[in-house]
């Protein structure tokens, strides 16, 4: 079970990543859209790391977490790029 969870903090590192590479790469009217793409390819990727880990318990948890925290992060980094131009 402790394998799911460090699958999901990498997905979380991924997001982090991601929302950087945003801040640092993007024009800022074209931001928004960048972070839908990255949260969009974030949830993806859970659904199929937790797809290919073939564990029924837990499932719906595990998805949501990495869902909900990859949708935290890049609230993060949305919240930078309103401060920081």
């Amino acid at each position: 079970m402790r394998g799911h969870w460090a699958a999901t903090i990498a997905i979380w590192v991924i997001a982090a990543v991601g929302g950087g590479a945003v801040l640092l790469a993007a024009d800022p009217d074209s931001r928004p859209g960048m972070f839908a793409l990255v949260l969009a390819g974030a949830v993806f990727l859970t659904f199929c790391v937790q797809l290919a880990t073939a564990d029924r318990r837990g499932f719906v948890l595990r998805v949501m977490a990495g869902a909900l925290g990859s949708l935290g992060i890049l609230s993060l980094a949305s919240l930078v790029s309103l401060v920081v131009p």
